[in-house]
């Protein structure tokens, strides 16, 4: 026998007062409520003021007035999810085709019927009845579970929204706090020696130039600009004398102290988080491609590719504007070309001499493939970059990136390339440029 569920009403109609009485008496004694109808009139009244719909109607189907099969269908209107059972006899064929047609019922049962079976076939009915509540509550518990994730979907939306913009403000304040931090030791650099003064800023420029032509990512590019902006770090506190001479002029002694500077300038930089690698890339800058270099001696691919990029330009720069191993470069060159210094001009002479330095020392100081790069960038310089174009401060807006760092016209670093320009940046370097004129040109991306 079917289990069911729950406790069922069932309404039985038949004009004949002694059947009716016979069914509720069956039906009873499985446990269900019996409503009594003897039309079809009655019936749909008693089903109009009923609270709660009956679970199934059992109705005969000839009956005056009105047929069971018409009764099914208005019941259809009234209490569709109701099951409908139509009594009738065998003969009846059309009005079980009607009852199927307009009143859809879910079975008919012939008379005369046996007890055992009618019952079994209402239990079996009510079974699919309780199916398809049930299906009908699982379906609308899916609706409200549905609706309710689409709820919490966009509450967790909106908090996803919330915190990334809270990440991005908290970013550019940490991005804002380093560049405050790199402009702090840069300055700190400039004013370790008035002859040093702009080479951080010359050597940052070219490496990033040269960084851009290798091809490396965008953040390795910013570290190779920052970390040669503070290359020199380490040199602060030296005696001045070791800033300006090469060290194959110094002492024992005093080649012992300025060996140390990169390990120095490594350990300045290195309570800074996000200047962990800058600090790797300043402790490298003075190894050699042979393995002769200081401090860990390192050679070839084993030194990071930024610090030998910071390495040709640190050398390139020192040769041209601070006139260190000038004379000697100047001679080695001559003596190659086999002419006198008469045949140049003094400026295009030492950038000549400093070039074919560099050259010679591809795969004993520099590493080659950084060499190519560089005399290429030497030899297209003064060649304007068509993706970039030069503004006044005054014509600066939101929005445009900066396609070189921006400094001070006293060498002073303001921003690293590729800052965007927000509101409050373009309105911070105005009123700068306002008080006091201490900003040139900038350079931004077309």
């Amino acid at each position: 026998m079917m289990e069911l569920k729950y406790k069922h009403t069932i309404m039985v109609v038949d004009d004949d007062v002694l059947i009716t009485k016979s069914l509720n008496r069956l039906l009873r004694k499985e446990g269900f409520n019996v409503i009594e109808a003897n039309s079809g009139a009655d019936a749909l009244e008693t089903l109009g003021k009923l609270e709660k719909p009956v679970s199934g109607i059992i109705s005969d189907q000839r009956m005056p007035n009105m047929s069971g099969s018409q009764l099914m269908q208005k019941v259809k209107k009234i209490a569709p999810d109701s099951f409908r059972i139509l009594l009738t006899g065998y003969s009846d064929i059309n009005a079980i085709i009607d009852a199927l047609n307009m009143g859809e019922i879910h079975r008919y049962i012939t008379k005369p019927w046996n007890d055992a079976e009618f019952v079994g076939q209402v239990r079996e009915t009510l079974y699919q009845f309780e199916l398809k509540l049930e299906n009908k509550r699982l379906n609308n518990l899916v609706k409200k579970q549905n609706l309710e994730l689409k709820e919490i979907n966009k509450s967790l939306e909106q908090k996803v929204e919330e915190r990334t913009r809270e990440i991005q403000a908290k970013n550019q304040e940490l991005e804002q706090g380093l560049y405050n931090t790199v402009r702090a030791f840069a300055s700190l650099v400039d004013n370790s020696s008035p002859a040093m003064e702009g080479h951080g800023r010359r050597v940052s420029l070219m490496s990033k130039q040269l960084a851009q032509a290798l091809k490396l990512s965008e953040i390795e590019i910013m570290n190779v600009e920052i970390a040669a902006l503070l290359h020199d770090i380490g040199k602060i506190g030296l005696p001045e004398r070791l800033f300006l001479i090469d060290s194959q002029k110094m002492t024992d002694q005093e080649k012992a102290i300025y060996n140390k500077h990169p390990e120095e300038g490594q350990g300045v930089v290195k309570f800074i988080s996000k200047l962990d690698h800058v600090g790797l890339l300043i402790r490298s800058h003075h190894e050699r491609y042979d393995g002769r270099g200081f401090p860990d001696k390192l050679s070839g691919e084993l030194i990071p590719i930024e610090s030998q990029i910071i390495s040709v330009a640190d050398r390139y720069d020192k040769i041209v504007h601070l006139g260190i191993d000038k004379e000697r470069c100047i001679k080695d060159y001559l003596r190659e070309r086999n002419i006198t210094q008469d045949h140049f001009a003094p400026e295009t002479l030492i950038k000549a001499a400093a070039s074919f330095s560099i050259k010679k020392n591809a795969f004993i100081e520099f590493a080659p493939d950084v060499v190519k790069v560089f005399l290429d960038y030497i030899e297209k310089q003064g060649v304007s970059d068509e993706d970039e174009k030069e503004i006044p401060i005054e014509k600066i807006t939101q929005g445009m990136i900066l396609s070189r760092s921006l400094y001070a016209v006293n060498g002073r670093f303001l921003l690293p390339y590729n800052t965007r320009l927000t509101q409050e940046l373009v309105n911070r370097l105005k009123a700068i440029q306002a008080q006091s004129p201490v900003i040139g040109n900038l350079f931004v991306k077309k």
